[in-house]
């Protein structure tokens, strides 16, 4: 057992590290690095693991971070700078393995802080090992960790570190989490603007006003001058950026609430209310309820968007509900010492997971294309590193290491054939954001044009343009 002590003005911060802890949370990193890189493998990978496996290229090669996908810079997709910090391992070494390993170890060792927090909060070592257990058995972990990647994956410990440092008062350690966190997606600024509510309940105001601070101000900062600096100087509708769209949208809203309401699913939202507090529901107590009014504004959002994606659980836009509903659970067993978990509460974390979690996807969706993956790797090496590259959105993660991938989305043929080098399509599996007919019109004006055109079985064909 590794014991380390930092003082605080109110009382110090005990930090209890088992070897055995350390041992199996990086032992779950690896089985979901393994679960994650072979889903790339089987070529399930798509969209935004490509945006920013490119962005992360642009940046270590000191290019122009723009996505030749989308025309964005890597800011004006949620503002997340993280990105800036990360790149430095692309100069080492440039992998798209990085993104699947640094998200499979956050993931994970988020029980660090978990184990931390619940030690200083007079749990017992029994109690505290069933807290990290529900943690790492929270469905929507494991769903984000195969579903591409995410960076606000990355912010994860930072959020249940500033519930450790809050609770000590470590302003400071506290304020660096927040900033961090934000720094990996503006959506975090709702987890932001949630805790200051929540520190208000409690009457702590230095933590309540300036997390209030943090997130507003940030909020502000992005909409009224980040997000048109950098349309300004990359020539795209700022207004067509996820984050700016996102946020005019339900920031507007809030002005005219019969509007907001009126079109909101409910029977959706109220089933999305259910699956995100399910896990938690036999652990958390009267007093978790102060804890839990930090995700309201996550929780609000989700429930009244209109992509229903928001409220399943294989996306990451729940992932931060799942770090609050565990620091909710910590404050249950806090006022508790006594508090015995039977095995029937084990079990029940353990059918929510086999319910909720998607590891049946490696035994049917994920194998869709097992029969195309000789042909696909076998065109890969005959692609040179610099050229220009239209193909589908599976395979373009397999080639986001460039200045121009693109895979086609609309009917534009005479450009898509003016701007690429290369096409690497599959009009019978044209993947997400492309049909069939797109992709068979470019192959067969690409030969018509005279590009040299192999095909290869289940419909794939790769094309030269000629010199």
């Amino acid at each position: 057992m590794r014991t380390f002590f930092r003082q605080s003005a109110d009382r110090e911060i005990k930090v209890q590290i088992p070897f055995l802890l350390l041992f199996i949370s990086l032992s779950i990193s690896i089985i979901f690095f393994l679960f994650s890189t072979t889903r790339h493998k089987l070529f399930q990978s798509s969209y935004d693991l490509t945006l920013f496996d490119q962005w992360l290229w642009l940046i270590s090669r000191d290019f122009d971070p723009i996505s030749s996908i989308t025309n964005w810079h890597v800011l004006s997709d949620h503002a997340a700078w993280a990105l800036y910090l990360f790149a430095p391992l692309y100069k080492i070494y440039a992998s798209i393995n990085w993104l699947f390993f640094s998200q499979a170890i956050c993931l994970s060792f988020t029980s660090i802080p978990i184990w931390i927090l619940s030690i200083n909060s007079g749990i017992n070592y029994r109690n505290t090992w069933i807290i990290c257990l529900i943690w790492w058995m929270q469905p929507v972990v494991f769903n984000v960790n195969i579903n591409d990647f995410h960076p606000e994956v990355w912010a994860m410990p930072a959020l249940i570190g500033s519930y450790l440092f809050s609770r000590h008062n470590k302003f400071l350690l506290w304020l660096l989490c927040l900033i961090f966190m934000i720094g990996c997606r503006d959506g975090m600024v709702l987890i932001a603007f949630g805790i200051f509510i929540e520190n208000m309940i409690r009457k702590k105001w230095k933590y309540a006003f300036s997390s209030l601070t943090i997130s507003l101000g940030w909020l502000f900062f992005i909409k009224t001058i980040l997000f048109p600096y950098l349309a300004s100087i990359n020539n795209y509708d700022v207004l067509k950026t996820p984050s700016s769209g996102v946020i005019s949208k339900y920031v507007d809203s809030l002005f005219d609430p019969l509007q907001l309401f009126s079109n909101v699913n409910y029977i959706s939202g109220f089933e999305y209310l259910i699956l995100i507090s399910i896990a938690f529901l036999p652990f958390w107590r009267i007093n978790s309820l102060v804890t839990l009014t930090a995700g309201f504004p996550l929780v609000f959002l989700n429930f009244i968007a209109e992509n229903q994606s928001m409220r399943m659980l294989i996306h990451q836009y729940s992932l931060p509900l799942a770090a609050i509903g565990v620091v909710a659970v910590i404050d249950s067993f806090s006022i508790n010492f006594s508090l015995k978990i039977s095995w029937k509460y084990i079990t029940w974390i353990s059918i929510c997971w086999f319910s909720l979690a998607k590891p049946y996807f490696y035994t049917g969706p994920y194998l869709s294309r097992l029969s195309l993956i000789k042909s696909i790797n076998q065109a890969l090496l005959l692609i040179p590193s610099d050229a220009k590259v239209l193909t589908t959105s599976y395979i373009a993660p397999h080639l986001s290491h460039r200045k121009k991938i693109d895979f086609p989305k609309t009917l534009n043929v005479k450009n898509y054939l003016k701007e690429n080098d290369f096409l690497l399509l599959n009009p019978k599996d044209p993947g997400w954001g492309s049909t069939s007919n797109i992709q068979q019109s470019i192959l067969d004006q690409a030969n018509r044009n005279d590009w040299t055109c192999n095909s290869y079985p289940n419909n794939l064909e790769l094309c030269k343009k000629q010199n």
